[in-house]
């Protein structure tokens, strides 16, 4: 199969001038006279267009590269100027199409995307010519899904416009497609419709010829090579060649509708016209290259492997290094050949380029694909950075109306300003005078502080003293009831008095543990009821007969708690030690006080001596002892106790209110 690469030239030569209408050597002074007359004038729109038109009509193929490329940097640089984008958009447009004719198919393809991305701004007609070369270009690198998505909008673009004079070049450019993409009965189709529309206004035989060519290759693929002859015969004579290129274009057609009915001598013979007819015209080093391939081919199927050799190298010495598509398949070719040959060495270097050709193919795809998506990624910065700069441009409009009414405010400010400052001095001043009084103030209350602090420690040292002379009083009234005792001959009057002196022991303990702490107010149980105990012991001259068993938990008691408590105990222990143990038997007395819970205590004082009596009724008892008992639990509200225990236990629970 012949590659579609020449099609390309046949179908864009119907769309933009390629080197046919070239200006002579005085108009192009001309026009340059005229862009320097516009120059001087300053009128930039008209000066860019005769620089593109220059640019458009030189001949390309013979004017130095740097002429050329000189021509549409100044239209370029101008309709930037003028701001306009269709102008820009066109004239990168027509650049894209000079280097893709240039063999610069980088170049071309991001000439031809910026004029795409110009043209869709502005939804120009002349967009489908963008979309031309760029389905051309990844055509031929391989790309043929980026080909298909280029040459789909270029079609939708022409037919959007209702471009009748352009569309056949886009239906041509899909077909070609469609045709590397093996889709036969599309391309065909597509080809149809193009050579339709080429006979339909009469285009020159050449490009009939070879429209009609691509036609017929799909033809064969789809077994109607007969239908493809007849195709042929009609037209040329409706029109017969004229021209070198005529022929070479006939005896092509001719030769591959001979090769595909296995009439080989006939093929045989067209094929080599057509290689006579090149010899005649100046053709492309490309057309010359595909020309050659196509005999070589020929010859390979025929197993002529010398003939095919030398054609193929025919086709190597024009090839296009850019074409890596079409280099593939001839370095294929020229393996195939030398492999019959016996040329090995030759077909193993053949065999390495093609591989070369293959992964460079594939290389450059995902290079491609890369490529994209940061050219995506850079035109979402750009994009971006336009939508700052129309945001910084709205800010300082912003700004500038901002100044202006900063302006006309600013005499109501300084106005304004000069009040403040004086209320600001007016205040300071006020601030001045009520911070001297407060400060007279605040010595005043210091005063009252260190005289509210000697008051405080008078007070302390008058109610040390008062617990003091109280434990006194109570130390004297003991004194005079140790007399009284002496002069006393009845037991029971005796005994009275001893009691009493022992109560008023318990009451005085509590006045000198008051005095002697830090809290006046708080009595530490634990001290004051050892020391009780030992008093009582020192009483009762109990030695080491009875042991007494302390379990006091650490608590404190106010005096209204401690004095009645004291007394209680006082009661219970006396009675213990005069009655659990007769005869000074030996005996354990246990004493505590437990926190049962917050302000919930429990005062427990248990003999293990000879208990209370079988008949003893609590409730009935009339002595003091026992009153005094009942009733100091009762000042307590607490629960008193008395209960046979394998001894006596007398129990106080009660609740001190905090």
């Amino acid at each position: 199969m012949v590659k579609s690469v020449i099609c390309a030239f046949f179908i864009l030569t119907t769309v933009v001038p390629v080197w046919g209408q070239q200006l002579s050597d005085k108009t192009q002074v001309e026009l340059r006279h005229l862009a320097a007359i516009y120059h001087a004038k300053g009128n930039s729109q008209k000066e860019a267009s005769t620089w593109l038109l220059l640019a458009q009509k030189m001949d390309w193929h013979t004017e130095k590269p740097a002429d050329v490329n000189a021509c549409f940097d100044k239209a370029i640089t101008l309709y930037k100027q003028v701001h306009s984008i269709e102008g820009e958009g066109e004239t990168r447009t027509f650049l894209g199409h000079y280097l893709y004719y240039s063999g610069k198919l980088d170049l071309a393809e991001k000439e031809s995307t910026q004029a795409l991305n110009l043209l869709d701004q502005v939804r120009s007609d002349k967009a489908f010519i963008a979309c031309l070369t760029l389905s051309a270009i990844h055509r031929y690198r391989g790309s043929y899904e980026k080909s298909l998505l280029y040459a789909t909008k270029g079609i939708e673009s022409v037919e959007r416009n209702k471009d009748v004079k352009h569309v056949e070049a886009m239906y041509g450019e899909l077909a070609l497609v469609y045709d590397e993409l093996g889709r036969i009965e599309e391309s065909s189709q597509w080809y149809r419709k193009t050579l339709d529309k080429r006979i339909e206004r009469k285009a020159e035989r050449a490009i009939i010829f070879r429209t009609a060519g691509f036609l017929i290759r799909q033809l064969i693929k789809l077994k109607k090579s007969r239908e493809a002859l007849a195709l042929m015969d009609s037209l040329v004579a409706a029109g017969p060649p004229q021209t070198p290129f005529d022929k070479v274009v006939v005896a092509q057609n001719f030769a591959y509708c001979f090769d595909a009915l296995k009439q080989h001598p006939q093929a045989e013979k067209y094929f080599l016209a057509m290689t006579l007819y090149l010899k005649d015209a100046p053709w492309m080093p490309e057309q010359v290259s595909m020309c050659n391939m196509d005999v070589g081919r020929f010859y390979l199927q025929l197993r002529q492997f010398k003939k095919a050799h030398i054609y193929l190298d025919t086709a190597l010495t024009y090839r296009i290094h850019d074409r890596l598509v079409d280099q593939k398949e001839l370095f294929q070719m020229l393996f195939t050949a030398d492999s019959a040959l016996g040329n090995y060495t030759a077909a193993i270097k053949d065999l390495q380029q093609y591989q070369f050709l293959n992964d460079s193919i594939y290389n450059e795809r995902k290079s491609r694909q890369i490529e994209e998506l940061t050219i995506q990624y850079e035109t979402q910065k750009k994009e971006q950075s336009i939508r700052l700069l129309e945001n910084e441009k709205l800010l300082q409009k912003t700004e500038l109306t901002k100044e202006k009414n900063t302006t006309r405010w600013i005499a109501g400010a300084t106005l304004l300003l000069v009040v403040i400052i004086g209320l600001l001095v007016n205040y300071s001043r006020l601030k001045q005078r009520t911070n001297s009084e407060l400060q007279e103030q605040q010595k005043q209350i210091e005063k009252k502080n260190i005289s509210l602090q000697q008051l405080v420690a008078e007070k302390e040292w008058l109610v040390r003293e008062i617990h003091h002379r109280v434990k006194n009083n109570f130390h004297m009234v003991m004194g005079l009831l140790r007399t009284q005792a002496a002069y006393l001959q009845s037991e029971e009057a005796i005994q009275a008095v001893t009691e009493s002196s022992q109560r008023i022991q318990a009451m005085s303990l509590v006045h000198q543990k008051l005095y002697q702490s830090e809290n006046l107010s708080a009595i530490n149980m634990v001290d004051y009821i050892h020391e009780l105990i030992d008093y009582l012991k020192d009483s009762f001259h109990t030695g080491n007969t009875i042991r007494f068993n302390l379990q006091i938990d650490p608590v404190t008691f106010t005096v209204s708690h401690c004095v009645p408590v004291g007394l209680i105990l006082n009661e219970a222990v006396t009675n213990a030690i005069k009655h659990a143990f007769p005869g000074k038997k030996e005996g354990i007395i246990d004493i505590s006080l437990r926190s049962l819970a917050p302000n919930h205590f429990l005062l427990a004082i248990k003999d293990n001596g000879v208990g209370l009596p079988a008949a003893f009724d609590p409730a009935n008892q009339t002595s003091m002892g026992m009153k005094l008992m009942r009733g100091l639990s009762d000042d307590l509200d607490a629960t008193f106790q008395v209960n046979n225990n394998s001894g006596t236990q007398i129990t106080l629970d009660f609740i001190v209110e905090a």
